[in-house]
């Protein structure tokens, strides 16, 4: 007994001292080294004050485990590390997180604290199993760094306490799920966050639900994928996307208390935010289905995907600039915007829109319609059908639309009154 625990206090010993130790328990050894501290490669990121620390570190070398139970319990330690190129494969693991983070920054931007975190160019493969956490600032799965990547497939992710996040991509770094079920119960708790430094998620499948305050389904500072997914979340948007940054959407649905934010936090990398809905469903149940602000957005929506809101479907403020292109299939709401933003929409291929435009351009072509519900009025309109001196692609059903007569993409209609379909007149603004 004593020269067992003399042989651990010595490993303890050499890891404290900094040097790689092994140890064994019964299964294939596996190395151990101090934790390190990684420089971001992106000088916009904060250099991180923190180290990470594991209780389980797979450190340049490559191993393989099937079952087990793997925990952590204390500040900024992750159950399983993996570091340093090194690779582990695990099958139906079980493994439990609990503890908060010393700073919640370094949890979301570094990956302290995680219940797994690859870095360094480490990669972990999980096949089913169950990552569980219980603290703040405890997410369940992270990649950090170019060539850092965490797979997982098949299983369940649950992450309890504020900033506890399923799981989280930074600085190059990717995570993939496939037929995961990932629930997060904490404030600031996203399902999957493409966070920082280009960050990828990549998600086919399975069902991601949230239920915490300020917790959007999936948030992007970088590019999320999904196909197939289930995407709930009970008090927050379902999708959120934040400066340059990307989510594609293919045969999903998506439940929001608001459909979709696409805005920029101050110190965000600047450019356009992006969105494409090919198939599925989009529901806002309490808000906008797309709500622009402080930002250029382009939303794509197509492949006969069905946007459901309370009423407004696009609504664009403080500056935001909202692009919306239909390609087919049928929307219905209001597109509306404040005195410092601007919106537009294009109806592409058959497409209908249902609802009330206010100071927002209007492209349409020969085959696409927009059924005007109340009182509109345009910046550009292009693409309107004459027959008969009737605009048969706008359906007025008894409401005027007025357009901006001085803007020169309004040239063609020469400041002149048009008849719409079904009443109503195209006017110029008085």
């Amino acid at each position: 007994m004593g020269r067992m625990v003399m042989a651990r206090v010595v490993a303890v010993s050499l890891v404290l001292a900094g040097c790689a130790a092994t140890y064994g328990n019964g299964r294939a050894p596996v190395t151990v080294s101090p934790p390190s501290s990684v420089r971001s490669p992106h000088p916009s990121v904060t250099p991180r004050q923190y180290p990470a620390q594991g209780k389980f570190v797979v450190d340049r070398t490559q191993v393989t485990r099937s079952n087990g139970t793997y925990t952590a319990d204390g500040v900024n330690l992750s159950a399983i590390l993996v570091t340093n190129s090194g690779k582990l494969t695990m099958t139906s693991p079980q493994i439990d997180k609990t503890g908060d983070a010393a700073s919640n920054s370094e949890s979301g931007f570094f990956g302290i604290n995680s219940a797994v975190l690859a870095q360094s160019a480490g990669t972990a493969v999980i096949s089913g199993g169950s990552v569980t956490t219980d603290g703040v600032g405890a997410t369940a799965l992270f990649a950090y760094g170019q060539k850092s990547s965490l797979s997982m497939t098949g299983g369940t992710i649950e992450a309890s306490g504020e900033y506890s996040r399923g799981a989280i991509a930074a600085d190059r770094g990717k995570v993939t799920l496939a037929r995961v079920k990932v629930t997060t119960s904490g404030d600031h708790a996203s399902t999957v966050t493409a966070s920082r430094g280009d960050g990828e998620i990549v998600v086919v499948g399975g069902e991601l639900s949230t239920s915490g305050r300020y917790s959007a389904g999936v948030y992007a500072l970088g590019t999320i994928t999904c196909t197939g997914a289930r995407i709930t979340a009970a008090r927050s948007e379902g999708l959120v996307i934040d400066g340059a940054s990307s989510i594609s959407l293919k045969d999903c649905l998506v439940r929001g208390a608001v459909g979709a934010r696409l805005y920029r936090y101050a110190g965000r990398r600047p450019g356009r935010a992006v969105l494409t809905v090919h198939g599925g469903r989009l529901i806002a149940e309490r808000g906008e289905a797309f709500q622009v602000s402080s930002t250029a957005a382009l939303i794509t929506v197509k492949g006969g995907a069905r946007v459901e809101n309370s009423g407004r479907l696009v609504n664009a403020t403080r500056y935001g600039q909202a692009a919306l292109v239909v390609d087919g299939g049928r929307l219905t709401g209001d597109i509306v915007t404040d005195e410092t933003s601007e919106a537009s929409v294009a109806l592409h291929e058959g497409a209908r829109l249902t609802g009330r435009i206010s100071r927002a351009a209007v492209a349409l072509d020969r085959p696409s319609r927009w059924n005007v519900t109340d009182d509109s009025t345009l910046t550009a309109l292009t693409g309107a059908v004459l027959k008969n001196g009737v605009v048969e692609n706008i359906v007025g059903n008894g409401h005027d639309v007025r357009y901006d007569a001085r803007l020169p993409a309004n040239a063609p209609l020469a400041g002149r009154t048009y008849p719409l379909a079904k009443g109503g007149k195209l006017l110029p603004r008085r």
